[in-house]
Formats: structure tokens, C-alpha cells, sequence
């Protein structure tokens, strides 16, 4: 049985399993074989001889007069292997590897094969696992008559259902294919992943690999919102006040986001500034159009947001899409105003009430405070959940400023 170590040597060194595992599977297997020769009510015993690399097979026969069955031994033929031995005890006879025939090298192989495969599919589904919420490449092997694509990873397959493909898919067969592993699934012939091209983090990970600011931490992708095949928006954000996140991720000439959008089959990309600030963010989520004044209302979790007459087709969109996902992108329910049927009397009443509440801080005056507002800060409240920080990128205000307003902030003080 010297073959079956060198079977199990051979699997471990290949594929990095322990040798001592595929021992134990041999021998259980042995054993499995012995049993189906002599009986399964025959004690079984399987002796591993690692020096000389011999399986040993031990069977516990009955000494009778005249034996009927495998399992039984005379007793003249007992006394060779126990001398003291009587009728009706049991004695362990060895069986020569010869009389085990090919059935059980052949049952010891299939469990070694067996067991790699285990093996193989356990490593595949660890593999797969890490991978979960990234992209990965694979090859489209076919497409079912659902529309569904297989996508042919080497070591497995995945599933790219129809409902999970971009309107703007276009593969066939042989295809390189970029996609987001949903999840891995064990199954009786496998791993199987489920993948997709239509979830944001696909769009989000397209980032991470073509924008090293965004794979480093520097610029932060804070939340996507889409309608794969036609537009999505994208909030990226970066405490560092010398980086402009949103031109990071365009990049010089525009390479970078081009890159995304061809990988979307030309989708529309608008990217735009996160801020901490609601009306500021809001205001924001609706490019490329431009919004003259910003009502929010936080417990409702609704915003109105005024634009020119020009500007409103642009901010509401083909079909309301900008609009949809100015919503998505803020998590506010938006209502876009025209400037012509807007109140402006009661938003300029405002506006002078927000500039004079400013101006209690010792050493900010009309310009700073309406530099304040401007960036979409309406309320102490508001300067104080967006931080210290935010202070520094508001234009024309110094960090000596920044400091000594952040201050007044924190303490609670007015003068």
C-alpha cells in the first residue's frame, strides 16, 4: 500500500494540506473497505506504519469449529496468531494488502480526492470571502436564456443575474468583465458568487482603483447615488484643506472619472462636495444647476431649494432624475422652487437675522458672517456640527479667525 502514501505526499505538497490529515482519511477509508469485505459487524483495526509507509489491517475473527464466513477462523489457524486461544474468542488477524485488492486502493483514493476537494472549495469560498464588497475580473463564459451572464473566475464561477446588469451592458462571450462580488455561496458543486454592476459601491470601488487619493484616505467617497445606465452622483469629502476632493477625483483633463464612465458605458457622473452642513450639501447635490437659497427642515428631513427659472429644467432633470438623486444622495426630500415664485422678502428677513447672530462673535463683522452664510451655515448649531475644520476652507477667513470663532463656539460665549 506504499502507493497511498505516495498519493497522499504528492495532494499535500501541491496543494498545501497536512499529510497527517490524508493519513486519516486512508486509514478511515481502509477500514470502510475491510468492513464491506468481511462484514460490518467484524471489528475493524487500521495500523499506520510511518517508517516503512504500510497501511496495516487488522480484522477480529471468532474461532469456531468450522468456519461459515469472513469473520469466523478455526481454531488451528487462531493458534498462529495467539497461541492460548480457544473456541468461541476472538483473535486479530492481519490481512495481507494483497487479499484487500484494488477495491480498497481504489476506495482510499477517492477519499483522498474527496477530501481535496473539500479542501480546494473550503480555500476557494476563504479566497472569495476577502473579496466580498470589491471588484473583481473574470471572463464571460456564457449567457443564459434569462439574460443571465456566468462569469468564469478560473478556481469558480459567478452569476451576474439580469436584474444586477447595467442597461449599458454590453458582453459576449469571451469578454473581460469588471464586476462587485455581492456574496459567496457554498454550494454541493462549489462556490458560487453572485455578483452585480448596478449596486453604488461598484461605482464607489471604480474610484478606489482609479484614484489613489481615494485608495489612500485622503478624499472619502461619502455616499453614491444612481440609476445605472443613465446618471449617478457621487459626495466625496477630505479633511485636508490643501486637496480639493472633488477635482481629485476628476483628475487633470478629466482622465480619471473618464475612466469610470467608460467602464458604465458612459453613464453620467456629476461628483460633488460633502459637507457636514445640510443646506450646504443639499445645495450642492443638485448640480450641475445652482441653488439660490437652501429651507431646511431636519426633524422632517425636507428640504426647498430655490433656483433661477433657467436653471430649474436642469435641476430637476430628464424625466425628475436630478432630482431623485439630489434625494438619494442627501437622504431629504427635496422640493425645487422656482426664484420667480419664490418669497423672497421673508428669505431676506432671514438672511439679515442669521448675518446679525453671526456678528455677536467677538471679531467676526458683516463680511465674515456673510462669508458664513454663503458657505451654507445658518446657525451656531450648524458651525458647531460641522467643525473646526470647516471653518478653515471658508473664504477670507484666517485660522487665527477660524480659532478664535471656534472658541466662542465650543464655550458658548456671545459678545
Amino acid at each position: 500500500m506504499r502507493e497511498l502514501f505516495e498519493l497522499a505526499a504528492s495532494i499535500a505538497k501541491e496543494h498545501d494540506l497536512s499529510v497527517d490529515e490524508l493519513l486519516d482519511v486512508i486509514k478511515d477509508a481502509m477500514k470502510t473497505a475491510a468492513q464491506r469485505k468481511f462484514g460490518k459487524d467484524v471489528p475493524v483495526e487500521v495500523v499506520v506504519d510511518k517508517e516503512r509507509e504500510l497501511f496495516q489491517v487488522y480484522v477480529e475473527k471468532k474461532v469456531v469449529s468450522h468456519p461459515q464466513n469472513a469473520g469466523e477462523i478455526s481454531l488451528s489457524e487462531a493458534k498462529k496468531y495467539k497461541e492460548n486461544v480457544r473456541r468461541g474468542s476472538r483473535v486479530k488477524v492481519p490481512i495481507d494488502p494483497k487479499e484487500m485488492g484494488r477495491i480498497a486502493v481504489s476506495t482510499a483514493e477517492n477519499a483522498v480526492l474527496k477530501m481535496f476537494k473539500e479542501a480546494e472549495k473550503r480555500s476557494t469560498f476563504e479566497e472569495y470571502e476577502k473579496k466580498e464588497g470589491k471588484i473583481i475580473t473574470g471572463t464571460v463564459w456564457s449567457v443564459d436564456v434569462d439574460g443571465n451572464i456566468i462569469v468564469d473566475f478560473k478556481n469558480t464561477m459567478g452569476v451576474l443575474p439580469r436584474r444586477e446588469q447595467s442597461p449599458a451592458d454590453k458582453f459576449i462571450v469571451g469578454d473581460t468583465i469588471k464586476v462587485y462580488l455581492l456574496s459567496v455561496r457554498r454550494e454541493a458543486r462549489g462556490v458560487k458568487l453572485i455578483l452585480s454592476r448596478t449596486h453604488p459601491d461598484f461605482v464607489k470601488e471604480l474610484f478606489v482603483r482609479e484614484v489613489p487619493e481615494v485608495r489612500e484616505g485622503e478624499v472619502e467617497i461619502k455616499a453614491v447615488a444612481r440609476e445605472p445606465g443613465q446618471r449617478t452622483k457621487v459626495a466625496v469629502y477630505t479633511k485636508d484643506s490643501r486637496i480639493d476632493p472633488v477635482g481629485t477625483c476628476v483628475g487633470s483633463k478629466g482622465v480619471r472619472i473618464t475612466a469610470v464612465v467608460k467602464e458604465l458605458g458612459d453613464e453620467k457622473i456629476d461628483v460633488i462636495k460633502w459637507s457636514h452642513n445640510a443646506s450646504v450639501l443639499i445645495a450642492n447635490s443638485i448640480s450641475p444647476a445652482r441653488a439660490l437659497a437652501v429651507e431646511v427642515d431636519e426633524e422632517n428631513r425636507k428640504a426647498r431649494v430655490v433656483v433661477s427659472d433657467e436653471d430649474f429644467p436642469i435641476a430637476i432633470g430628464k424625466k425628475g432624475i436630478n432630482a431623485r438623486l439630489a434625494a438619494k444622495l442627501t437622504g431629504y426630500n427635496i422640493d425645487i422652487v422656482k426664484s420667480s415664485e419664490y418669497d423672497w422678502k421673508e428669505e431676506g428677513k432671514k438672511e439679515e437675522e442669521i448675518l446679525k447672530e453671526f456678528c455677536k462673535f467677538k471679531g467676526v463683522g458683516e463680511k465674515v458672517a456673510r462669508g458664513l452664510y454663503e458657505a451654507g451655515y445658518e446657525s451656531v448649531d450648524d458651525l458647531r456640527r460641522a467643525g473646526k475644520k470647516a471653518l478653515l476652507n471658508i473664504k477670507g477667513l484666517s485660522k487665527k479667525r477660524a480659532d478664535l470663532i471656534w472658541e466662542h463656539i465650543t464655550r458658548g460665549e456671545e459678545s
